[in-house]
């Protein structure tokens, strides 16, 4: 059972439980905007970003990297080139990679391998949530900043909950937060840190949640384990994903296996012209699968707001 939180860290102005993230802090925690929608992503190379298999769906079109605040002038703006889901995410792993137009000016994150995982992801172990989605547990309002929150493990291998998708189960999940720390709709793609002797490294990638009545945020979700689409990732942009190192591990642990085509579904970018997004005219989308627990693994496409955008010929 989670011990009680006390109730003042479950701010109104955070991720779900959480606080603002300092500047500098989570650079390579990105806003992946779309015309329609906007997510939270992770810079895994210097031009690939790791997102949720969902937020694709949405045609992503311009990224914004090593910012705190996606609605206020700053950071570094750069267009999408390509984007592609996970082959069938709906029924496995709910990833999706963002390709930039050029390589970001932060340092990207290494993705947690095996070897640091099956030391750090256990049952009741903290990790960092960090992401510019929603901030309340009704799901409602507007948010362009980062926020960032520490959050408990509660099933490392996803094999207890329905919630979990059957076909990469167990291993290919994990599930985590609850007791008023959680992601929110925005939040979708965003990264879940694992500290290592290296540094937090990325270990989870923000999936769905378990929704309740009148309560769609914070009571926990599903978040998808980043090393184990590792393979595919590589295979699909052909660059090198750079992964945590432990001491006695031989080269950097084995990929683990990824029974998939280098398939999925694909996404251009920008539609004809230069497309740049306003910063200040954006606000906060959902795009953050809630659905209840112990239902049947199944995905549905999340709802999304609309978000203002611009476009200059």
């Amino acid at each position: 059972m989670l011990p009680i939180i006390p109730a003042l860290l479950f701010s109104s102005t955070s991720v779900v439980g959480g606080t603002p993230a300092k500047p500098g802090e989570w650079r390579d925690a990105v806003a992946v905007l779309s015309p329609m929608a906007a997510c939270t992503g992770t810079l895994i190379t210097p031009d690939v970003v790791l997102t949720a298999g969902h937020c694709i769906d949405t045609g992503p079109a311009v990224v914004i990297v090593d910012t705190v605040d996606y609605g206020q002038p700053g950071g570094e703006p750069i267009k999408v080139k390509r984007s592609l889901a996970y082959p069938d995410w709906e029924h496995a792993y709910d990833v999706g990679i963002v390709v930039l137009d050029h390589p970001a000016a932060a340092k990207p994150r290494a993705i947690a391998a095996a070897c640091s995982i099956r030391g750090g992801l256990v049952s009741g172990a903290l990790v960092h949530l960090v992401g510019f989605g929603l901030t309340t547990k009704a799901g409602t309002g507007d948010n362009t900043r980062l926020h960032e929150a520490q959050i408990p493990i509660i099933d490392p291998r996803c094999g207890d909950e329905p919630s979990c998708v059957a076909a990469i189960a167990p291993d290919g999940e994990f599930t985590a937060g609850g007791a008023g720390r959680d992601a929110c709709f925005g939040d979708s793609g965003g990264p879940i840190y694992l500290d290592t002797p290296g540094g937090p490294a990325l270990v989870g990638v923000v999936s769905r949640g378990f929704a309740m009545a009148g309560a769609p945020c914070g009571g926990g979700g599903v978040y998808v384990r980043a090393d184990q689409v590792i393979p595919w990732i590589q295979r699909v942009t052909h660059e090198t994903v750079v992964r945590t190192k432990c001491a006695g591990a031989a080269d950097e642990d084995a990929d683990p296996p990824a029974a998939t085509s280098e398939g999925g579904c694909a996404v251009g970018g920008g539609a004809g012209g230069s497309l740049v997004i306003a910063l200040g005219a954006l606000a906060a989308a959902v795009g953050f699968g809630r659905r209840r627990a112990g239902a049947r693994a199944q995905r549905r496409r999340a709802e999304l707001r609309p978000v203002r955008a611009a476009q200059s010929a």
